[in-house]
């Protein structure tokens, strides 16, 4: 058996891992094509960053993220930003701390050790000499706390509950990836772009060749069976370990099913042929199915109480508002889309 508040923090590191990776590429990406843009090019490029991730309602108090150093600044640093590297990585520690003697102590060493070593980053511009070397450490970091996780942590349903956070995030980020690139302003879906941003390029190359074609790689992206990221593998994993704590977390069956439902409309290629004729609807139905996912396996390990004490969790970086101050018990009036209670039982 595994307490709720455990289970919680758990499928919240699981989440916070997998967005500090997603992030990490965003701006390694960044680092390496808005130099070479023009102006107006590099304004479009972080405007679709910022989509891709989510952060259009964080972003948009601030104005203008049109420069290179201000979205660095924005995307690694920012602790008033719920979907900077550095908030994610600070989540991660806090709920490691609070589940110890569930996890190894070589995980707990990996992520104390990542957020000490950026922690003293803060609010200070990170001075752009050091950006390659700061983003290559977090990146491996994110690789020896997953090495840890699958080589060093018992099969239990801790360990179900990070993979389950894992997957879903992952399939969300993939998704916004798609919806923003059928949304480019440039009238181009860059196929290179969204390889590139999702770990998947060698993978490509080596089942298509070295040619990309858009509709291809959207294919690939949503239902690879060989590919680890693609949407279908991440739904596949989910529901696997869904169905493993089912016994734990009976609540959990709801969207154990919906994330069936999704995954055999992907592996039956009823989504790719809905596709055909209307792509962006499809995928943003898609989208807010995922979000929706992952709102009910965060109610579901928690449920509400009768006077619960309640603090906001992020549940996905944009969508709704940011609110930290207390909320309502029971799910958040726009399921899925920004906030989610995060309850101490």
């Amino acid at each position: 058996m595994i307490l709720a508040r455990h289970a919680d923090a758990l499928f919240w590191v699981g989440r916070y891992l997998e967005r500090t990776e997603a992030t990490v590429r965003c701006l390694d990406y960044a680092a390496n094509s808005i130099i070479h843009l023009r102006s107006d090019e590099a304004r479009i490029e972080v405007e679709q960053l910022i989509k891709t991730l989510g952060l259009e309602s964080v972003a948009a108090p601030l104005g203008s993220l049109g420069g290179r150093r201000q979205l660095f600044a924005f995307l690694l640093s920012d602790t008033a930003n719920p979907g900077s590297v550095l908030s994610a990585v600070t989540a991660i520690r806090e709920r490691l701390r609070s589940t110890r003697e569930r996890i190894p102590i070589e995980l707990w060493e990996e992520a104390n050790g990542l957020y000490l070593r950026f922690r003293e980053f803060g609010d200070i511009e990170l001075p752009p000499e050091r950006l390659h070397e700061t983003l290559l450490m977090v990146r491996r970091a994110c690789l020896a706390i997953s090495g840890v996780l699958n080589e060093g942590m018992r099969r239990d349903e801790g360990y179900e509950f990070i993979l389950i956070g894992r997957m879903i995030e992952r399939s969300v980020f993939t998704v916004g990836l798609l919806v923003a690139g059928y949304t480019d302003p440039r009238g181009a879906i860059d196929a290179t772009r969204m390889l590139r941003l999702t770990s998947s390029l060698q993978a490509y190359h080596r089942r298509h060749g070295h040619a990309p074609d858009p509709e291809g790689v959207v294919r690939y992206l949503l239902a690879g069976t060989d590919l680890p990221r693609s949407v279908l593998s991440c739904l596949l994993r989910a529901e696997e370990s869904l169905r493993g704590v089912g016994s734990v977390a009976g609540a959990l069956d709801g969207p154990r099913r919906r994330a069936g439902l999704l995954r055999a409309r992907l592996e039956l290629g009823e989504i790719e042929e809905a596709m055909a004729q209307e792509p962006l609807p499809v995928l943003s139905e898609l989208h807010w199915d995922l979000t929706e996912v992952a709102s009910e396996i965060a109610a579901g390990v928690v449920p509400p109480l009768g006077f619960p004490t309640a603090s906001s969790e992020y549940l996905r970086p944009g969508g709704a508002r940011w609110d930290a101050g207390p909320m309502p018990a029971g799910p958040s009036a726009e399921p899925g889309r920004g906030l989610s209670p995060e309850i101490d039982p």
